[in-house]
């Protein structure tokens, strides 16, 4: 058995590049990494001779039965998988990218989590996000996100692209990108949107959505307003350039954050972000393309979004450009090749 060969779970996520950036750089520093793997005991007999790490990311993706909820038959099956991999000397690393679900969790999910959390090594990509599971009584390593420099078409000039969305060139535009889902603010962006009293903004909303409320409300919200525009659905990887080219600001009003690809995303394509000081963007400052807030203020979102609309974004470009290059692959992969190997 090498200790320089790993099962991921998953390999490859659709829509989110990140496994592929990460192995692809484990790779090219010699780790063997298998292209497919089952989470399964029958799996982990046959493979033990040669693959020495499981390396999770979303742990829900493998104890969630039918309907995405946690039964006593798929915690019992995860349960067995991970008493099986530490009996046949496998070592699991879990990077945490949410510490819990963002949806429907349950009793079954905090008692996985605290299983898993006494059976993997963890690893956070913030400071913050360590700090908190240290706050639980857990360790965990520091290795940051990666950037998406390059992950993405990027082909297009921000004129082609605002004709494409049907925006004005001269508009400000703010961009909220990713699933829709409650825990990100939008109801929140929404209202601090509002209260914006200029003819000349922008709020577009896009991605797919996952809750089903919340995505009436941006759809709603959208045929009141005018400046709102909505795409209410998976947006291809070739069309991504399209959005963030766009935008003038990309917004992140999360309610709660440990790890945010959104962030480095936007980054990625050079464009500026308002955010909360919580969690992983607390430690993005104005000197990274980042206008924070402070999320219990009153009216801060709003305030952020007034401020934003009078500053010359394109300044702000970049500073944006050199935060994300800190967050460079190479460095990450051999962060994760040390504590593979037991570091």
């Amino acid at each position: 058995m090498s200790r320089r060969s790993v099962a991921p779970f998953p390999r490859h996520v659709a829509g989110n590049p990140y496994c592929d950036l990460l192995y692809r750089r484990l790779q090219a520093l010699g780790v063997h990494v298998e292209p497919e793997a089952e989470m399964s005991v029958s799996w982990l007999l046959h493979n033990r001779s040669r693959v020495a790490v499981l390396h999770l990311h979303w742990p829900e993706l493998y104890y969630r039965g039918r309907g995405g909820r946690v039964t006593a038959r798929s915690a019992a099956g995860f349960v067995a998988v991970l008493a099986a991999a530490r009996l046949c000397g496998y070592r699991i690393v879990w990077t945490v990218h949410n510490a819990l679900p963002h949806e429907r969790r349950s009793r079954g999910d905090r008692v996985l989590r605290w299983v898993l959390c006494r059976t993997a090594r963890l690893v956070v990509h913030a400071e913050s996000a360590r700090r908190e599971l240290a706050g639980a009584g857990r360790t965990a390593a520091v290795v940051p996100h990666g950037h998406y420099i390059g992950a993405y078409p990027h082909d297009i000039d921000e004129t082609t692209a605002r004709a494409r969305l049907g925006l004005d060139a001269d508009a400000r535009v703010f961009l909220c990108f990713g699933q829709v889902r409650a825990y990100k603010g939008i109801p929140e962006l929404l209202a601090a949107f509002r209260a914006l009293r200029r003819s000349d903004v922008r709020l577009v909303i896009a991605g797919k959505p996952v809750d089903r409320a919340v995505a009436d409300m941006v759809a709603a919200a959208a045929a009141r307003d005018s400046r709102i525009v909505a795409h209410l659905a998976h947006v291809d990887d070739a069309e991504v350039q399209h959005y963030f080219e766009a935008a003038d600001w990309v917004v992140l009003p999360y309610r709660d954050v440990l790890t945010s690809g959104s962030a480095l995303l936007a980054l990625s394509f050079e464009r500026p972000v308002v955010a909360p000081r919580r969690g992983c963007l607390a430690e993005l400052e104005r000197s990274d393309g980042v206008l924070g807030y402070e999320p219990d203020a009153p009216n801060a979102l709003a305030l952020a979004l007034a401020e934003a609309a009078h500053t010359d974004a394109r300044a702000w470009r970049p500073r944006a450009r050199a935060a994300a290059r800190r967050f460079d692959w190479d460095g990450i992969a051999r962060a994760y090749d040390r504590i593979f190997a037991g570091g």
